[in-house]
Formats: structure tokens, C-alpha cells, sequence
């Protein structure tokens, strides 16, 4: 394979590259333009002079992309002149399904590959693959659709008889000796919960879950949506679906109440609202090259133009993604892609996908290594989404004390009563729940329904739905949502309403998972009304757990709740952290004895059973008369409480093994709310590299000090420019992590470091003693001196300058400080460097 290849500015440039080109039958001419059709149909023209034996497929884009370059206003071009194989172009002039038939019909019995370029506007490419699928081939298909780009209005093709508006070009490639290779890389991460497209039309798409999608992005991303919708809001927040593996949907235009989609999207599709994670983009693009076990000698490269425009959005760039592929790189930005993804043709978006050719004999004995340039991996935060996650979790927080509150010594009929008008306090609703408790179904209405509202609740207990299921014209309402409700207890909840939609239902899905328990628990305090402390408890530990979301009060509460009202002696939480079992908190366990190491080596059998353990017969261990262990998996997070009874048996009958299990239940929740919380508030105080505090949180803290007396340090990596140019981004990026380990580990635990920008540093210290303090700072200066960083095959050293202030009557402000400690800091470095320096020189 003979390979030449061009990017040019202007037309002109492009003809004296047709020009440079030896004329032949067997080269393959690929023109990727952002050119006008004025001056696209000048290329036509050019060609047909300048190569008559040669074939044309050209493409209308938006960018072009040639080697690690993307570039608005250029032409990208490449010239296969083919040794081993051969090839054939198919022109077809219809609509999606009849060129898919008509390409099908054209494969030969040696085709490797078909490169499919199609227009935007005529030519669904959902209803393309679908086509394509009826008849089943391994055959390798790739390419996209034309882009529009600034100088057109729709995408379209072109080869050497014209411009194609409807239609599309087909190179089928054939040969035996012909190696053809494809892959993709998406990189984009669900933000919200699943919703169901509940009216859609054309691509449009009008409601999730009911509800209108404006409002929907609203919700998620903020108020200003409707203001930047499409181009700047939901353009960046595709639409992803499961398809056996995740695809997208990025968003085109809005269109009255809706908004258009790059491909269809149908009614009753689960689709989640997801953003693109540059880091994942970047480390994810080493995708492109996986599986690739040949040389190739070129690669297409076929990407969205809505990823590219994304990620420049963002201070990024395509380049720095299609940095892993191994190959002479030519492509452009398209309106969607194709390929074949778990062995079925598809319409892909927001993707980057790459095409790799090689005619080359190779004998591969081992997997090949490419030596290509990896991206550089950035932090990137959703603040809104942050915020909003929080602010979620504080209303459930809410909602779930106010249940605890309403729902404590109460009767079934009240509790659901009470539960039932909690879910949605600020709409109007009706209806009520059914409730199977053993033998006896009990149904709880609300009073406003009449007696027909009992055979209606009825049927609908008789003919129970397995998932939510809305049903209309409703006893007078528009629609009625049956909810069943199968954890813990049986049941089924039916909401009647005029106002409240799917999106509403499932908002509230969280609170609604609860309901269960707290009628649970009354069916507990009704069968076990003798038993009054019982009942007590529950309603005393829920308010007690749902009140905090800090973790490690959590912890003690729980503990307290175990051993103070369960009549235990004793009890501990272990946690699984980096493959390490770890002692949470305990109560009268003390670390090194046999009860503890019994514990811990019983640790993996109940956390992988996952199921609650109550034993009286526990040999070996004498101290043990009873044990109870409550396996905690919450996703990434894996432990298990054990309680112990050491003086006596504690025996359970049923009703108290269901309050342990509704108590376990109640554990997990709270826990598993705290993580959320403790996950987001991480997420807005820490600087994602190193992760030590970031600048906004040390200013905070700083602030109220306001009065106190304290020290403030500001330090500078010396040089640190020269690891990066030295060394590549990475060396640096090391150095400063393990700058930042030395720093957090050299620090009292009362003192805070943080980084404050760039290469530079700042720490709190509580110390104003000058002497004390300067005793400190010559230490960590020494442990900096003597850091080795380990980069590839180096050993880096590391110094830094350091500037220091104190503010010894405590009027100093925090602004006022950090001025003075950075005039020392610069004090420090045009000494000379790797020294300190006290504001006004005080040695």
C-alpha cells in the first residue's frame, strides 16, 4: 500500500497535491472538506483533470482532522494507491434502508471492510444499521455522516461526477491479504438516575418520565438550561442508553417543547443524562489502540463533531485524545459514527472511532506494544451537580426524621397514613396502600376516596404489577400509578393525581424504598404491643442514625445503639480498605485479644454470604454467648458489625429477629447516606491531583481563625518548570504528588496543608512561637531536601522556597497574613532559592 497524504489551507494548496499524485486505477483519493460547495465542486473539477484513472470520495466536515491536528477551515487528504487488494466504490442515491440493502448486496466474497459515508439530512443512520443487521457478516464496517460544518447547511458527499445531497458512498474493500482493524472510545459517565423516554417522535424527544425533558435537564444542571439549550448545555450532557454497551445520543437542536436528538431514540428507552469526563475521555483513549495486532500503515479516524466541540469547551482538545493512535492519522469530524460493537452493526455518537489498513506481511508471535504519546489526564468538577447531590441527600435526610418522627408508636393504618402524605407534601394526590401482612390483605385508603375505591384497589392487588405501572382515568383522576412494594413486606401503593407525573414517582424513589420499613416496623409494634421498649427503640434509632452525616459520629452511634438498647456487652465494625481489613470503632474489644482475632477471621465468610448471623452456639470462644454479625455491602464499601453477648444467651424469638433485620436495614441506610454525603464534600474541598485540601478550602478555614493566633507558610517548588520541560508533564505531575504525601505526613494533624495553585503550597501551622516554629520549618525543609521523586529510570530531586508570617497578636486578618508570607516567599527565592524566609527578615 502506497500511502500519500495532504492538509491544506485553501483549494489551491489541494490541487498542486492532485497535481504531485501519480494517476492510477488502483488509488483510492479520500477528501475530508470544511470547504463551501462553491469551492468543493472546484475540487471535483481538478480532479477529473489532474487524475481521470483514479477514484474520489469526498466528505463535507466540520474539522478535519489530520495527524494529531484538528483543524476548523482546512481540507485533509489521503491517496491509497492499493498493491495487494482492491476496491469498490458504491453510489447509492435513496433513503437509509434502501442503500443498506443495496451495500449488502455488493459484498464479495473477500470483503475485509466497508467504509460507509452518509448524508445527514436524508439518511437516518439508526435505520441504516438496522438494515444492515438483517443480514448477518463479520464483515468490519466503519465511517460516519457527512458534517455541515460553517460554510454548509447540511452534510453531504462527493466523488469526481458531483455533489450527493441524499444518499451515501460505500468503498468496499476486498482482499485476502488486506488486514482491517476497528475500535472506539466513548468516556462519557451517568450523572442522573435511569428515566424512561415516555413520548418521543422523529428523534425528538419531548418527556422523561413523564415529564418535560427542558425541565428534566433543568433540574440536573441548573435553571439557566432553558437559556443555552442546546448548544451549551445539553450538547455537553448527552443522553446514554444500554445497548449491551453503553451508546449515546448527543442533542442537535431544540424544537418546540422538545428537543432533537442525533438518532432515534424511542418510547419506553432507559436512557440516563451523562457528561463528558475528560479524565476518562483521556485515559480511556488507549481503547483505540486495544486488540490492534498488525502494523497498520494508515488509520481513518471518523469522530462527533459534538465530542470535539465538548472538549474544547472545556480547555481541552480532540488532539490530545487520538494521541494513542499508532498509525499516519486522517479523518474529520462526523454527525455520528459507524462501526460494530459485540458483533452487531451500530450508529454510535459523541464517539471517537478509529479505522486501522494495512496490505503489509507480518508474522505476530506476541501482542504488539505501540509506542505512542499518552494524553495528559485532567480534573475536572461538576459544581452544580455537587451541590445538587447534596442538597438531595439533606432533603431525604429531612423526610426520613420527619417519617421516624410521625411513624414511631404508631398502628399500620396510621403509619401508612402518615408515610402516604409525607411522599409529596407540596402536591395534591390521593390513594393508599395495600398491605399483605401473612394471612390477612389490609387496605388503607385515604378518607376524600369513596367505598368504589376499595374494588378498584382491589383489582389492581389481584392483578399486582412486578414494576411501577400507570394506569388513566382513575376514579375521577387522570392517572394512577401502581407502585409495588416488595422488601421486607408485601405491599402495594397506589397514588391517584391530577398534577404528579413519572418523573415525580421516581424522584421520590429513595423515600418510597423506605416505606417498607417503617410498615414494618408498625406491623412489628402491633404484634408486639407488650413489648413497648421494643418498639421504642426503633423509633429512637432511626432518629438517632437518620440525624448525622458524618461518618464517624454515625459509627459511635451505632455502637451505642447495639450495646445500650439491644442488651449486648460489647461490639465492633470492621471495613475492608485497600484489601485490608480495618477496625472501624468498638466497644469493649480490646485490639490483640482472641475475641478480636476470632472476629476479624470470620470477617469474609458473612461479608461474601450477606446475610445476617444470629448464634447462641459460638465453640472455642467462651467470652462469646451470643453474636450477632450484620453484613454492611454497599457497593465499593464492604463491612460487617459484630455485637457480642459475653454473660448471657440472648434468645429471639421471630418478631425480634425481624426488629434485628429492620434495625440492620436501618444501619445500611443511614451509612450508606453518609458515604454520599462524605463523597461530595470531598469532591468541593480537595484538589484532584493531590489530593490535599484546595484553595477555596484553606481561605475558608483561614477565615475563621479571624482573631486567633497562628502561622501561615507559602512555599514554592524551585525550577519546577524544568521537570516539565525536562521531563514531560507526568514528572511533574509525580512531583507534586509526592511532594504533597511529605507535606501531609510532616504536618500535626491539627495543622492544614493545602495546595494553593500551580507548584505552590500553604500550611497552617497552630505554633506562633518563633523559636519552636523555626525548629519545625528547618526539618521540613531537610525531609524536602532529602525526597527522591522516582520517574521512569530518574531520581528527581526537589527543593522549594518558603515564606513564613505569624500572626502573633491575632489582629493580623487571613488576607493580610497570606501577603506577608508570600512578600517573604519572594524574598526567599531571589535569595538564591532553597531557603525560608520569616516576614521582615527575622532570622
Amino acid at each position: 500500500m502506497q500511502l500519500e497524504k495532504e492538509k491544506c489551507q485553501s483549494v489551491e494548496e489541494l490541487i498542486d497535491f492532485f497535481k504531485r499524485l501519480k494517476d492510477s486505477p488502483v488509488q483510492l483519493v479520500q477528501v475530508f472538506s470544511t470547504k463551501s460547495e462553491i469551492l468543493n465542486q472546484r475540487i471535483i473539477s481538478a480532479f477529473n483533470r489532474y487524475l481521470p484513472l483514479s477514484t474520489l470520495v469526498g466528505i463535507s466536515a466540520e474539522e478535519v482532522i489530520y495527524e494529531n491536528q484538528v483543524k476548523l477551515k482546512e481540507i485533509a487528504a489521503a491517496a491509497l494507491c492499493f498493491e495487494k487488494s482492491s476496491f469498490k466504490l458504491l453510489k447509492t442515491d435513496a433513503k437509509s434502508k434502501q442503500n443498506a440493502n443495496k451495500i449488502m448486496k455488493s459484498i464479495e466474497t473477500d470483503t475485509k471492510a466497508i467504509i460507509i459515508y452518509s448524508d445527514d439530512k436524508y439518511n437516518n443512520g439508526d435505520q441504516l444499521v438496522e438494515t444492515l443487521n438483517q443480514k448477518q457478516t463479520d464483515i468490519l464496517i466503519a465511517g460516519g455522516q457527512a458534517a455541515w460544518g460553517q460554510a454548509n447547511e447540511q452534510g453531504y458527499l462527493f466523488d469526481r461526477d458531483g455533489i450527493i445531497k441524499k444518499g451515501s458512498l460505500a468503498l468496499i474493500l476486498n482482499g485476502s491479504q488486506l488486514k482491517a482493524h476497528w475500535n472506539y472510545n466513548l468516556g462519557w459517565e451517568s450523572i442522573s438516575r435511569e428515566m424512561e423516554i415516555t413520548q418521543a417522535e422523529d428523534q425528538i424527544v419531548y418527556e422523561l418520565d413523564g415529564r418535560n425533558i427542558f425541565e428534566v435537564y433543568a433540574e440536573f444542571l441548573g435553571e439557566d438550561i432553558f437559556e443555552q439549550v442546546p448548544s451549551a448545555a445539553t450538547s455537553k450532557f448527552p443522553l446514554v442508553f444500554n445497548k449491551g454497551f453503553k451508546n449515546a445520543r448527543a442533542a442537535v437542536d431544540s424544537v418546540g417543547k422538545g428537543i432533537k436528538f442525533s438518532g432515534e431514540l424511542e418510547e419506553g428507552t432507559k436512557v440516563k443524562i451523562a457528561y463528558g469526563s475528560l479524565n476518562k475521555i483521556l485515559k480511556d483513549s488507549v481503547r483505540l489502540r486495544e486488540e490492534l495486532n498488525f502494523h497498520p500503515e494508515i488509520a481513518f479516524i471518523y469522530s462527533c463533531s459534538g465530542r470535539s466541540n465538548y472538549l474544547k469547551s472545556i480547555n481541552s482538545n480532540l488532539s490530545e485524545e487520538i494521541k494513542a493512535i499508532p498509525a499516519p492519522k486522517v479523518g474529520f469530524s462526523t454527525n455520528g459514527e459507524y462501526g460494530v460493537v459485540d458483533q452487531k452493526i451500530q450508529f454510535l455518537n459523541m464517539t471517537n472511532t478509529v479505522l486501522y489498513l494495512s496490505e503489509k506481511e507480518e508474522i505476530i508471535h506476541k501482542k504488539i506494544k505501540f509506542n505512542t504519546e499518552k494524553p495528559q489526564v485532567k480534573t475536572e468538577n461538576l459544581f452544580h451537580l455537587s451541590k445538587k447531590v447534596v442538597s438531595e441527600l439533606e432533603t431525604i435526610n429531612k423526610k426520613m426524621t420527619k417519617a421516624n418522627k410521625l411513624t414511631g408508636n404508631t398502628k399500620v393504618e396510621k403509619t401508612a397514613a402518615n408515610l402516604f402524605n409525607l411522599i409529596f407534601e407540596n402536591n395534591n394526590y390521593s390513594g393508599g396502600i395495600i398491605i399483605k401482612e401473612e394471612a390477612l390483605t389490609r387496605i388503607y385508603l385515604e378518607e376524600n376516596l369513596s367505598a368504589e375505591a376499595y374494588d378498584v384497589f382491589h383489582s389492581f392487588w389481584e392483578n399486582k404489577p412486578e414494576e411501577i405501572t400507570i394506569k388513566k382515568e382513575v376514579l375521577s383522576f387522570k392517572k394512577a400509578f401502581l407502585i409495588p412494594l416488595n422488601q421486607e413486606i408485601e405491599a402495594l401503593m397506589i397514588i391517584l393525581s391530577n398534577e404528579l407525573d413519572l418523573y415525580d414517582i421516581k424522584k421520590s424513589h429513595f423515600f418510597i424504598e423506605q416505606i417498607p420499613n417503617y410498615l414494618k416496623k408498625s406491623i412489628l409494634y402491633e404484634n408486639l404491643e407488650r413489648n413497648v421498649a421494643s418498639l421504642s427503640t426503633l423509633e429512637q434509632t432511626s432518629d438517632f442514625l437518620y440525624s448525622t452525616l458524618e461518618l464517624d459520629l454515625l459509627y459511635d452511634r451505632i455502637l451505642d445503639i447495639i450495646v445500650a438498647t439491644m442488651g449486648m456487652s460489647a461490639a465492633i465494625i470492621f471495613k475492608k480498605e485497600a484489601f485490608k481489613l480495618k477496625t472501624i470503632q468498638s466497644i469493649n474489644i480490646e485490639k490483640e485479644s482472641e475475641l478480636y482475632y476470632y472476629l476479624k477471621g470470620h470477617y469474609q465468610e458473612i461479608a461474601e454470604a450477606d446475610q445476617i448471623v444470629i448464634n447462641n452456639e459460638v465453640e472455642f470462644i467462651e467470652e462469646i454467648k451470643t453474636l450477632i454479625a450484620i453484613p454492611i455491602n454497599l457497593g465499593d464499601y464492604q463491612g460487617v458489625l459484630y455485637a457480642i453477648q459475653s454473660k448471657y444467651k440472648q434468645l429471639f424469638n421471630g418478631n425480634q429477629r425481624k426488629f434485628i433485620r429492620t434495625l440492620a436495614n436501618q444501619i445500611r441506610v443511614s451509612i450508606r447516606n453518609a458515604l454520599n454525603h462524605q463523597k461530595v464534600k470531598k469532591l468541593s474541598v480537595t484538589d484532584g491531583l493531590t489530593k490535599l485540601y484546595n484553595h477555596s478550602y484553606f481561605d475558608q478555614e483561614l477565615a475563621k481563625k479571624d482573631g486567633e493566633k497562628y502561622s501561615v507558610a507559602i512555599l514554592d517548588i524551585d525550577n519546577f518548570k524544568d521537570f516539565n520541560d525536562l521531563y514531560g508533564h507526568q514528572a511533574g505531575d509525580q512531583v507534586l504528588k509526592k511532594l504533597s504525601e511529605l507535606l501531609k505526613s510532616a504536618v500535626r494533624q491539627k495543622d492544614i496543608v493545602a495546595r494553593y495553585g500551580g507548584e505552590e503550597f500553604v500550611i497552617y501551622f497552630s505554633i506562633i512561637e518563633q523559636e519552636i516554629l523555626l525548629q519545625v520549618i528547618k526539618r521540613l525543609m531537610e525531609k524536602i531536601r532529602n525526597l527522591e521523586v522516582c520517574f521512569e529510570d530518574k531520581k528527581l530531586g526537589v527543593t522549594v522556597s518558603m515564606g513564613i508570617a505569624i500572626n502573633k497578636s491575632g489582629n493580623d486578618s487571613a488576607e493580610s497574613l497570606i501577603k506577608k508570607a508570600d512578600n517573604a516567599l519572594y524574598i526567599a527565592k531571589g535569595s538564591g532559592r532553597d531557603q525560608f524566609k520569616f516576614h521582615k527578615n527575622i532570622d
